[in-house]
């Protein structure tokens, strides 16, 4: 892949996450991916160089989207162990499309069960803050108001106009009060909260969270007013890198104000420290900064595979390859 495709990729990707989300997006790219196996017509040698071309090029991407490369690696692990050198080249097709759809459902299952074992975290007459919310918290709110009946009140910061559309949309369809306001203007309503949702794109090694721009300022805010901040996030969104080697997009812009000029430096993320973070929920339950389990609901966790459990230990940071 030319570098020109390549920036064009990482710039979809990007637009792709703002708009739905990193765990609609991670679906989506293993989604196209299958389909892009299935319409490829190549050799057999070049159908697994391809696949690892294009592996390589999502992993290089700004910023790493860390779930989605984790599933890749699985997929990779499966593509070595399955392969055979006397396989043509349809046959190694069927094996990469089901290595792909098995990865989907593995997202998938993760995603609905940091969902069930978030529901647990809204109560009657809450407040709750949210900010670019991932469609996991979006689904916890929904199914809080239409599976168990809760009363409660949403506060939406609005920053992206499509992602506040869809929330709006989706909370007006459950019938859940709320508001929307920019979110500089947190100020005016946070004394009103008592609690605030986030997702994430990634949780690094040294306890930041990649999340959407502006989320650092927000948090800040919620805790300086003893707002408790909840984290919804797939185990599958921790890197065992630093955050500064996520690959965060940093742009130069020309700007003018008057007669001025000047240059403008933006960044794609915020990074926000894991210590302003009250509670952290996975597929497994609560968990500590570290990843040490901390509230192990006895019915997610028991159906929790041992590839996805083992992410979690006393020790904290799991065994496997850098991420």
């Amino acid at each position: 892949m030319n570098k020109k495709n390549q920036v064009n990729m990482y710039k979809l990707i990007r637009e792709l996450g703002e708009v739905q989300g990193i765990a609609r997006m991670t679906v989506m790219c293993l989604t196209a991916f299958i389909e892009s196996i299935r319409l490829l017509k190549c050799t057999r040698d070049q159908v697994v160089e391809l696949y690892r071309e294009l592996t390589k090029a999502i992993r290089d991407s700004q910023p790493a989207i860390i779930p989605l490369i984790r599933l890749l690696e699985y997929f990779e692990s499966d593509m070595e162990r399955e392969i055979k050198p006397e396989m043509s080249v349809d046959e190694v097709k069927k094996v990469a499309i089901r290595s792909l759809e098995e990865r989907i459902s593995q997202f998938k299952r993760n995603t609905t069960r940091v969902t069930e074992n978030g529901l647990a975290y809204v109560t009657n007459r809450d407040v709750i803050v949210v900010h670019s919310p991932s469609s996991v918290v979006n689904n916890l709110l929904i199914q809080a108001k239409k599976e168990l009946g809760r009363e409660f009140k949403v506060i939406i910061l609005d920053l992206l106009a499509e992602r506040t559309r869809q929330t709006v949309q989706a909370l007006q369809d459950a019938g859940i009060e709320y508001v929307v306001t920019p979110a500089h203007n947190l100020s005016h309503h946070v004394e009103n909260a008592n609690k605030m949702f986030i997702g994430a794109v990634t949780i690094t090694k040294d306890r930041k969270i990649v999340a959407p721009v502006g989320t650092a300022g927000s948090v800040s805010m919620c805790r300086h007013h003893g707002v408790k901040v909840h984290l919804f996030a797939n185990t599958l969104n921790w890197s065992t890198r630093s955050s500064a080697e996520q690959n965060i997009f940093q742009a130069e812009e020309a700007a003018q104000i008057g007669s001025t000029d000047f240059s403008m430096t933006t960044h794609s993320h915020s990074l926000v420290s894991l210590d302003l973070i009250d509670h952290i929920i996975t597929e497994i339950g609560e968990v500590s900064a570290d990843g040490t389990l901390v509230v192990p609901p006895i019915e997610a966790a028991a159906g929790v595979p041992n590839d996805e459990k083992r992410f979690f230990s006393t020790t904290g940071l799991p065994e496997m390859a850098p991420t």
